[in-house]
């Protein structure tokens, strides 16, 4: 199903220097390498040896029609490839994927191991990308998403767990998986002071909060992504929050915020007008595979308490102040009168 033109060339033969342009119409990896459904899936860790790479020397371009590897569909491939002393740099280079564009660069060093990525996504569909890469369905939206990470290690695991850098994702119109907050709060609206931290509950796909844009920054150390900027908007709700993402263990525990801004958007905001301008705390925990989440409905309680206080004690302040007010301006005609001998 491929057309393929290439040329191919050697300024020296001792070593050898390869020099090469390659063009590819189409191809599909994943049909010559295609998973044995009767193997079970293998969890072993794989090892990574970049060894090869000391012993080659080339320079060179390939630019490719349409791909799909591993699952991930690509076009407009276009990479400048450079070998030597042990190092491979695929940079820059560039693909259309998922209704958006991936820009960056890409290093892997036969000495120690070592393999560096920068790589930015640009107004990309999140969904269909992550269920592709990672077999994950746990984020819905489109947008940016920038990578600035390094690892180094003999095999996966060990590249997992020694994994560093930066991530940043910025998305609009989505929704995050697993968990519908609105749908929580409203089953619950009814809480008394008998409220209590909720039971932990497993996430469903099926069930998501909307959010109109989200934007979250990501320090990676050790294979642990940690977040405390989280911020998400929707008609209904604000959502902040911080935690952290285990990559090597594939593991999340995150406090998420929810705070209810809008209760007049249709009959779900009506629902809540009672937990208006009150923080929900949602625990989200577990292997991505079985996440669960924990809403602690006895911080609602207490925040609806002491909401009710401060109003009270609004309430009183004005009274006081509207009395006072009342006695000095009586005391003040009183005093006219009798300057005016009334």
């Amino acid at each position: 199903e491929s057309a393929i033109r290439a040329k191919f060339g050697a300024s020296k033969f001792a070593p050898l220097a390869l020099s090469f342009d390659v063009d590819i119409d189409r191809i599909n990896v994943d049909k010559y390498f295609p998973p044995d459904p009767k193997k079970p899936k293998d969890t072993a860790d794989k090892p990574i040896d970049l060894s090869a790479l000391k012993n080659l020397n080339a320079t060179g371009a390939v630019r490719i029609g349409a791909l799909q590897a591993s699952g991930i569909k690509a076009s407009n491939i276009k990479l400048e490839i450079k070998a030597a002393n042990g190092k491979l740099d695929v940079a820059p280079h560039s693909a259309s994927l998922y209704d958006g564009t991936l820009a960056g660069s890409l290093s892997a060093d036969a000495n120690g191991n070592r393999i560096i990525a920068k790589e930015t996504l640009t107004n990309v569909n999140i969904d269909p990308l992550l269920r592709d890469v990672a077999k994950k369905d746990m984020l819905e939206g489109r947008g940016n998403l920038a990578l600035d990470i390094a690892t180094q290690g003999p095999s996966v695991d060990a590249m997992k767990r020694a994994l560093g850098g930066s991530a940043r994702v910025a998305l609009r119109d989505g929704a995050v998986k697993g968990i519908n907050i609105a749908k929580t709060l409203r089953e619950y609206k009814a809480l008394t002071g008998s409220a209590k931290q909720g039971a932990a509950q497993q996430a469903v796909t099926t069930e998501k909060t909307d959010f109109t844009e989200m934007t979250a920054s990501f320090r990676i150390a050790g294979g642990v992504a940690h977040n405390d900027d989280l911020s998400a908007k929707s008609p209904l709700l604000r959502l902040a929050g911080a935690g952290q993402v285990n990559i090597a263990e594939s593991k999340l525990d995150y406090l998420a915020k929810a705070t209810v801004v809008n209760t007049s958007t249709g009959q779900e905001g009506k629902d809540l007008a009672n937990l208006k301008g009150v923080t929900v705390p949602v625990r989200l925990s577990g292997p991505f595979d079985a996440l669960s989440y924990q809403v602690d409905f006895a911080a609602i309680a207490t925040d609806l308490a002491k909401a009710k206080v401060e109003e009270a004690t609004k309430q009183l302040q004005e009274k006081a102040q509207a009395k006072v007010q009342e006695k000095v301006q009586s005391q003040v005609q009183d005093k006219l009168k009798g300057l005016l001998g009334r």
